[in-house]
C-alpha cells in the first residue's frame, strides 16, 4: 500500500517498524534558527548599507536602501538554509542519488520526460481555458522575436526551481517526517510547509510594522512575526488548498515510485508553462478567475479539484507489478 511505511523511503537505514525524529529535529533547526539569524541581523545589515551609502554614495546603496525591510530579512534567512540543507542531507545519507531516488539512466530519463510532458500539457490546458473564458489575453507588447530567449530562460528557471525545491521539500523534508511520524502525516504536514512557503505574503501585512517599517534594533523580529502569521491576512482557500494539493500530489508520486525523477519533471513542467505564460500574456479580472485562477495556475478551483482527483488516482491499488517497475525506475 502506498500509505504504508516501505524501508526505500525511510532515512538513516532504518527498517520500517522504526521511526526518528532526527531528520524532524535536524530540519526544525535549521528552519528556526535562520529565522533568529534574520531577526537580529537584519537591523545591522540595513545600518551597514546607510553607513556605506553616507560614506559612497552609489546606485547599488540607494537601490538596496530603496528596498523594503522585510527584503533585508528574508535575504539573510537564506544564508544558514543555503548552508543548513547540505549539511541536513549529509547527516540523512542522502548525498547519494541512489539513496535519493534519482539514479541516472535511462528510465529514469524517460520517466522525468513523461511527467515533464505531463506538467506543461496539464498548465496549458488551465491556461487555454483561461485565455477561452477571457481571463486572460495575449500581451501584444511582446516581441516575438525574443520568444526563443524567453524558453530557454523559463526552462532553466524552472528546472533549477524543480531540482531545488523537490530535493528540500519531498527527498529531505517529508521524508524527515516520514521517517518520524509515518506516511500520511508526513504527506499532510510537509504539503502543508509547501503550501504555506509559497503563499505570497499581501502586502497589508508589512504595513502593520511599526515605525513604517524603520530599521529599529528589534524590527527583525517583527518582520519574523508578520512573517509567520501574515497567510492569514487576506487568506485565499483556493490558492492554498491548491498549493497544497500539489504539494500532496508530489509526495505520493515520489512515495510510490521511488524517485524524485516523476516529481522533478512534473514540477518543472509546470512551471516552464507559468513563467512563458506570464512573459507572453497578460492576466485581466475579467471572466470567471475565481474558478480558472491566474498565473500561478494553482490559485483557482478547477486546478484544486484537477490536483484533488490526481491525488485520489495515486491512492487507488495497482498491482505490485507495476509499482516494483516504477521503484527499478528510481
Amino acid at each position: 500500500m502506498i500509505l504504508e511505511k516501505e524501508k526505500e523511503m525511510m532515512l538513516f537505514g532504518l527498517p520500517p517498524e522504526r521511526s526518528s525524529f532526527k531528520g524532524v529535529g535536524l530540519f526544525l533547526f535549521i528552519y528556526l534558527g535562520a529565522t533568529l539569524f534574520a531577526s537580529i541581523l537584519t537591523p545591522p545589515a540595513y545600518w551597514a548599507i546607510e553607513w556605506l551609502h553616507s560614506v559612497s554614495p552609489s546606485e547599488t546603496t540607494t537601490w538596496l536602501l530603496g528596498k523594503h525591510i522585510d527584503v533585508y530579512y528574508d535575504r539573510l534567512r537564506w544564508a544558514p538554509i543555503i548552508l543548513g540543507f547540505p549539511w541536513m542531507m549529509k547527516e540523512c545519507g542522502l548525498f547519494s542519488l541512489s539513496n535519493l531516488g534519482m539514479k541516472i539512466g535511462a528510465r529514469p530519463l524517460v520517466s522525468f520526460l513523461s511527467f515533464f510532458a505531463f506538467g506543461i500539457l496539464l498548465a496549458s490546458a488551465i491556461f487555454g481555458l483561461q485565455w477561452a473564458f477571457g481571463v486572460s489575453s495575449p500581451d501584444k507588447t511582446f516581441d516575438a522575436s525574443t520568444l526563443a530567449s524567453v524558453i530557454l530562460s523559463a526552462l532553466s528557471g524552472a528546472l533549477t526551481v524543480a531540482l531545488l525545491e523537490e530535493i528540500i521539500m519531498r527527498g529531505l523534508i517529508m521524508r524527515s517526517f516520514y521517517t518520524a511520524i509515518g506516511p500520511i502525516s508526513a504527506v499532510v504536514l510537509s504539503s502543508l510547509f509547501f503550501a504555506y512557503k509559497h503563499f505570497k505574503m499581501p502586502d497589508c501585512v508589512w504595513d502593520k510594522l511599526p515605525g513604517g517599517g524603520s530599521a529599529t534594533w528589534d524590527i527583525g523580529f517583527f518582520v519574523a512575526w508578520y512573517d509567520t502569521v501574515g497567510i492569514a491576512y487576506e487568506f485565499d482557500f483556493p490558492k492554498f488548498g491548491g498549493l497544497f494539493m500539489f504539494g500532496v500530489f508530489l509526495c505520493l508520486l515520489y512515495i510510490k515510485t521511488k524517485s524524485l525523477w516523476p516529481c522533478v519533471g512534473f514540477h518543472a513542467g509546470l512551471v516552464f508553462c507559468l513563467m512563458v505564460y506570464r512573459k507572453t500574456f497578460d492576466i485581466t479580472s475579467d471572466g470567471p478567475r475565481e474558478i480558472l485562477g491566474g498565473a500561478g495556475m494553482t490559485d483557482g478551483w478547477l486546478a484544486l479539484a484537477v490536483l484533488t482527483a490526481m491525488c485520489a488516482a495515486l491512492l487507488l491499488p495497482s498491482g505490485r507489478g507495476a509499482d516494483s517497475d516504477d521503484a527499478r525506475a528510481s
